[in-house]
């Protein structure tokens, strides 16, 4: 069966424009975030975004996000130290994960060779 649903250019570029905002706001560490809370803060359909993010970002709806919430994590505890000291769940909650065993299978499958212990240290 051939798929014929295409996203004409024009609509991509703006899609991946607004994305690019998203990227750089912290929008994507609040826990409301899913695919049809972001459709509709980018005034788009559910799916034009989860095709563009599949074939422009390469993953997943949720792999997206959960990669933007790692990164920014990543930056959180490498730019602030004081929040090393801060317990796993709370980190956890910090970037929009809605539990610590959440966020520590997240770091496991993106294969961050980091455990979460390891980055509050």
């Amino acid at each position: 069966m051939i798929d014929l649903f295409t996203i004409i250019e024009e609509t991509t570029d703006a899609l991946l424009l607004k994305l690019e905002k998203f990227e750089k706001s912290k929008n994507a560490i609040k826990k409301e975030v899913s695919l049809t809370w972001l459709a509709n803060h980018l005034n788009t359909n559910t799916r034009y975004l989860s095709e563009v993010i599949k074939k422009h970002k390469g993953k997943s709806f949720n792999n997206y996000i959960n990669g933007l919430r790692i990164n920014y994590i990543i930056g959180l505890l490498y730019d602030n130290p004081k929040h090393r000291e801060y317990k796993i769940s709370h980190i956890a909650e910090l970037c929009g994960f809605s539990s610590r065993e959440v966020f520590t299978t997240v770091l496991k499958r993106k294969q961050v060779s980091l455990l979460p212990i390891l980055l509050i240290i």
